[in-house]
């Protein structure tokens, strides 16, 4: 079970209307339990709006189960809706004339959807195309005729082959299932019958460039079709539409600095050929993506940044190292009186275990509370060398 905190800040002066993905049950994670605060005034099939004043937070917690995946919770066939969603053309999934002609190119003569969508897997993973963070302009289009970018345009240029050819395919926005703040993007494409089948070309790609490609392949290879459980999807899909009753203009076609400008995170992102100034503009009339959420202010006085909020993810391991490391810190605390009282140099004693005090409080503080035993070891040592030397 991964216990997942996330929260958000409105440094702004204008009151803050935040859309939350509802965290989805999927047949590779199961949401025990989610707890939203301030609670959601509005809920809408992806997510849920809730009030943050100047000034105030927004936060929510929940207990997620990652397993290998239920065929039971798998959605073999499609409605007639979704299907439309999901081959849609969008502003970040253009179904253009290049997107096209590349898509029949790498194609050829497959016609099994699975095996069409190993070629472009295999293409993205190869030598014509680079990972490399920040990219620049987001989106499918971008990404084709720069041959790079970060795990969100790898999975926004297969989604789009996919559905150039009439496969159902979205994105997926999450996180790896551990650790501070460790975004991650990938794909699904649908097969009939089968159901939504992951894909993540950029972890393919990484894997693959390693210096020991051997010991790599069995990596690239789970990067297609059962990918490790070891993430947590926000949201689906991308570009949702604004909720009833909100407001925001659309950012302007074109975009200052050109296509190859680097996302710049002082209030704006370079997507799909518009420079989106964030919280105060959409991306052709929508949301651009939730990971797991985008603020929204009515009045246009965005915070001036780009933000996903900041979310921890604990594993049982971690909250175990957590609570061992509260133990030591107040041990530690403890031999204060004792290190001045029988130590050879008392002062510089306790002047060292005092500072490793405060720097594990301060751990504590910050929920790096994992770090706290081996603070307490380099401290120990210090200690122990100090004595030595005196």
């Amino acid at each position: 079970m991964r216990r997942l905190t996330w929260s958000i800040h409105n440094h702004s002066d204008s009151p803050m209307t935040l859309m939350l993905a509802r965290l989805p049950d999927t047949p590779r994670q199961s949401v025990a339990s989610c707890t939203v605060d301030p609670a959601p005034h509005t809920t809408t099939d992806d997510a849920w709006l809730v009030s943050v004043p100047p000034g105030s937070r927004a936060g929510l917690r929940a207990e997620v189960l990652v397993h290998r995946p239920d065929p039971a919770r798998a959605t073999p066939e499609l409605s007639e809706a979704e299907r439309a969603r999901y081959t849609a053309s969008t502003a970040l999934v253009p179904l253009s004339e290049s997107i096209h002609a590349e898509a029949l190119r790498l194609a050829g003569d497959r016609t099994e959807p699975e095996e069409i969508a190993r070629a472009f897997f295999d293409e993205l993973v190869g030598d014509r195309y680079r990972y490399t963070w920040p990219t620049g302009d987001l989106g499918a289009e971008a990404m084709l005729w720069d041959r790079s970018g970060d795990c969100g345009a790898y999975a926004f240029l297969f989604v789009a082959w996919c559905r150039a050819m009439g496969i159902p395919a979205r994105t997926v926005f999450g996180t790896w299932a551990t650790g501070r703040l460790q975004a991650h993007a990938w794909a699904e494409f649908h097969v009939a019958g089968t159901g939504w089948l992951p894909v993540d070309p950029s972890f393919g790609w990484l894997t693959a460039h390693q210096r020991w490609p051997a010991k790599s392949r069995e990596a690239v290879e789970g990067s297609f079709g059962d990918l490790p459980g070891e993430r947590i999807v926000f949201s689906h899909d991308a570009e949702f539409p604004l909720p009833d009753g909100l407001d925001l203009p659309a950012a302007p076609e074109a975009a200052a600095g050109g296509r190859n400008s680097k996302t710049s995170w002082d209030g704006t992102m370079l997507m799909a050929g518009r420079r989106v100034r964030w919280g105060a503009e959409t991306l052709a009339g929508r949301v651009p993506y939730l990971q797991p959420a985008y603020p929204i202010y009515p009045d246009g006085n965005a915070d001036a940044r780009v933000t996903l909020g900041s979310w921890l993810v604990e594993t049982p391991r971690t909250r175990l190292l957590a609570k061992i490391g509260y133990v030591l810190c107040a041990l530690a605390a403890l031999l204060l009186p004792f290190l001045a009282r029988e130590s050879a140099n008392p002062v510089t004693s306790v002047l060292v275990v005092g500072a490793v005090v405060l720097f594990e409080v301060w751990l504590i503080a910050s929920r790096r509370s994992v770090l706290i035993p081996a603070a307490t070891l380099v401290g120990l040592l210090g200690f122990m060398t100090q004595n030595l030397l005196t």
